[in-house]
């Protein structure tokens, strides 16, 4: 059932070129969600997992090294998609953890929309082009994050994002710009 939540998704469908009528076509079946902070949308390994728009709140990807350790690949919020690229366009099994780590609202992009989707040329474009383009986001974030040294990443981050800033617990934080808590506790008391 369309409401006004797909308002959002349907004004960043027509800033990826879908003609409006695609647009009501494509968000008329997606349904409404919400998520506690905490709470996981899906985990490594599920087959199929749904992909979302973002309506309120923050998530993060995540991946799991053998000796359990965590690494955050993504940060978004508002007016992102979030998903499992490789899972979305082949049909795998997710390689990623989706973990709200706020309350969020979210539009869920279901299998069997993303099935229709891929089987309209026009509306397969647009997932292909909506897909593309936050993989071309999170390699262009790393690029620009790696060779930077702490403080920079930090600087960087609180720059592009300072909506997430107050947001965000600081361990998420320190994981995603790549440096331990304790670190980024003295990063942060050095630039006070």
């Amino acid at each position: 059932m369309e409401t006004d939540n797909h308002q959002p998704l349907k004004e960043e469908l027509l800033k990826f070129g879908v003609p409006p009528e695609s647009a009501d076509i494509f968000t008329a079946g997606l349904s409404g969600k919400s998520y506690q902070a905490k709470e996981e949308m899906f985990v490594e390994g599920d087959k199929y997992p749904d992909a979302a728009f973002i309506l309120s709140g923050y998530m993060r990807l995540y991946v799991t090294d053998a000796e359990g350790d965590i690494t955050t690949r993504l940060l978004a919020g508002p007016g992102d998609f979030i998903g499992c690229i490789m899972a979305t366009l082949y049909d795998r099994e997710a390689q990623y953890t989706a973990e709200c780590i706020t309350d969020c609202e979210l539009l869920i992009v279901n299998k069997s929309t993303i099935s229709e989707a891929k089987e309209q040329v026009h509306t397969r474009a647009v997932l292909q082009d909506i897909v593309l383009h936050q993989m071309v986001k999170l390699m262009q974030e790393r690029a620009v994050m790696l060779p930077l040294k702490a403080t920079d990443r930090y600087l960087y981050f609180r720059k592009r994002y300072p909506e997430m800033m107050e947001r965000i617990p600081a361990g998420i934080l320190a994981n995603y710009i790549g440096v331990r808590p304790q670190s980024l506790s003295r990063i942060k008391q050095m630039l006070r």
